[in-house]
């Protein structure tokens, strides 16, 4: 028998007065009204009311226990409300992680939208280059760039990220402007260095009559960090391949010049990953359906 609802039963009975009146209000009967006292009665190993043919009065521990009975159903009534507020309405910490360039020239914009519209989320943003772990790491939402490696996660794909050569006029003048993919081997290329530098940091990518072609690179200048590496090219410092996104305004403020463009590698695919659950909180619900319809 379920065990609050018994308790709901014994001080229903305990206010009216009678097995009869809080059976109304449970709409059920009296005669079930006594057994849920019954029951509790039994699970209790004590009486909880005095019962005669006229009348019923709660004993020395039935009164303390309806104390108690009133304050665990307050607390029931009062985490239903809670738990139904988060049903309906956007609240509580989101944890979020994304890769470095991507969160400041791609994601701010977009989630300084949705705090706005939604100003009881608090966002935790995590930018790194490094791989992070949903479940490992403690996060809501991953953002990944490149090809997906097979997961239980949910991916939803989002607009792609592309990838462009540029660098500074003075840089240019100086050392002449490529035309080929080739022509890259001669020119000074700033490079980022990834978490675990591999061999593929010497290689950038080319579109070469429909197919993706890895050229070899060099370079004196190499960086974990992709806005110290646009500074670089700023800067006269060499060639650079960066996200269009982080390179547009520097383009069109003349800092820096777009070459190479019959060439650009293709755009890298970018999804939202979160786990599975059923019962998904409104919070994270309306960021992946904002998010979605903005990137």
């Amino acid at each position: 028998m379920d065990l609050l609802r018994s308790m709901e039963a014994f001080v229903l009975t305990v206010k009216t007065g009678s097995f009869a009146a809080s059976a109304i209000s449970l709409n059920t009967s009296p005669q079930m009204i006594a057994k849920y006292v019954v029951f509790l009665e039994d699970y209790l190993g004590l009486k909880l009311l005095n019962r005669t043919t006229r009348s019923q009065k709660l004993t020395e521990f039935g009164k303390q226990y309806y104390e108690k009975c009133l304050f665990i159903l307050d607390e029931v009534k009062s985490s239903k409300t809670l738990a139904q507020q988060f049903i309906e309405e956007p609240k509580g910490r989101l944890r979020i992680s994304a890769p470095v360039s991507y969160g400041h020239f791609n994601l701010i914009s977009v989630l300084s939208r949705f705090m706005r519209c939604y100003p009881k989320v608090n966002v935790d943003l995590q930018l790194s280059d490094r791989y992070v772990d949903l479940v490992k790491d403690d996060f809501d939402i991953v953002f990944r760039i490149g090809e997906l490696s097979n997961s239980s996660y949910i991916a939803r794909k989002l607009n792609s990220y592309k990838l462009i050569f540029a660098a500074s006029p003075t840089y240019l003048a100086k050392n002449g402007i490529p035309v080929t993919p080739n022509d890259i081997k001669k020119h000074q290329c700033l490079i980022y260095q990834y978490v675990n530098p591999t061999k593929k940091d010497y290689l950038w990518p080319f579109s070469i009559n429909g197919k993706v072609i890895n050229i070899p690179i060099s370079g004196t200048l190499k960086s974990n960090d992709t806005l110290a590496l646009a500074n670089a090219a700023v800067e006269g410092l060499g060639i650079t391949m960066l996200p269009q996104s982080m390179l547009s305004e520097l383009i069109r403020q003349n800092k820096l010049f777009p070459i190479l463009q019959d060439f650009l590698p293709p755009a890298r695919e970018v999804h939202l990953l979160y786990k599975s659950d059923k019962q998904q909180l409104p919070k994270l619900k309306m960021f992946i359906e904002f998010i979605t319809n903005s990137m």
